[in-house]
């Protein structure tokens, strides 16, 4: 699951697959609740709408600063297609109830993602290595606030717990953001990816956050989510390193 969920579209054969994931005890995403989406970080947690060529997608972002988003590039940009359009941030939805609508008026990527993305494969690791995005707004979409983030790869490690959230559309309706919640850490893969066996993204989560808590009810991002699998179970994130808080502090900085 690197592509973005196109919207619409049923995966009966990847839901099926996942029966025998849940016998083995890994952890699924399940829906948050509406009163937490008020609440912070999760309150700054939206859905992402956008067109791909001819296509609809669903990803998730966070608002990391008072007109800028965090997402996963390959919502924002793919080899085929080139850079996304008519990107619209519904922060914060529940169900039809959407704290606030508000269409991106420039988009990012990592400096080295189009790059090994185009050479090696969107689904390659070495994009999953440089999978940062972002969406610059005219308008805030909190009114501007936003959620604390840390470049803290430490974390991240093995037996670190930490939540990833994002709005899934494969077994869920991708209208209601859901979390999931890892004990056992991740694995360093290659670079800043990293990877768990023992709990599942769905399609649409790519470009949620991934949150470590670093004191009682203080949640920081620590990376996003950009890809997943049922068969075999795996989910697998990008880390805020100290490049990934470069390109934060130099294209979201506002």
């Amino acid at each position: 699951m690197n592509r973005p969920t196109l919207i619409a579209s049923t995966l009966l054969a990847y839901f099926f697959c996942a029966i025998p994931v849940l016998a083995q005890g890994v952890e699924n995403p399940a829906p948050i609740g509406a009163d937490v989406t008020k609440k912070m970080p999760f309150a700054m947690v939206g859905q992402a709408i956008f067109r791909s060529g001819q296509s609809w997608y669903q990803g998730s972002g966070t608002v990391v600063q008072s007109k800028s988003v965090l997402t996963a590039a390959h919502n924002v940009w793919d080899p085929v297609n080139g850079w996304s359009t008519n990107v619209q941030f519904n922060r914060a939805r529940s169900g039809a109830a959407i704290a606030s609508r508000t269409f991106a008026s420039r988009l990012y990527v990592f400096g080295s993602y189009r790059t090994v993305a185009a050479r090696y494969g969107a689904e390659s690791s070495r994009a999953f290595a440089s999978d940062l995005g972002g969406l610059r707004f005219n308008v805030a979409p909190a009114a501007g606030a936003y959620a604390g983030w840390r470049a803290d790869t430490r974390s991240l490690a093995a037996g670190a717990p930490v939540l990833s959230l994002g709005y899934g559309a494969e077994y869920h309706s991708g209208d209601e953001l859901l979390a999931v919640r890892s004990a056992s850490g991740f694995i360093p893969v290659l670079g800043a990816f990293l990877e768990s066996t023992a709990l599942t993204f769905e399609g649409g989560m790519s470009g949620g956050p991934v949150l470590s808590e670093v004191a009682p009810d203080d949640f920081r991002v620590v990376g996003i989510i950009v890809a997943g699998s049922v068969t075999p179970p795996a989910a697998g994130i990008r880390a805020l390193d100290a490049a990934g808080a470069a390109f934060l502090a130099t294209y979201l900085r506002y």
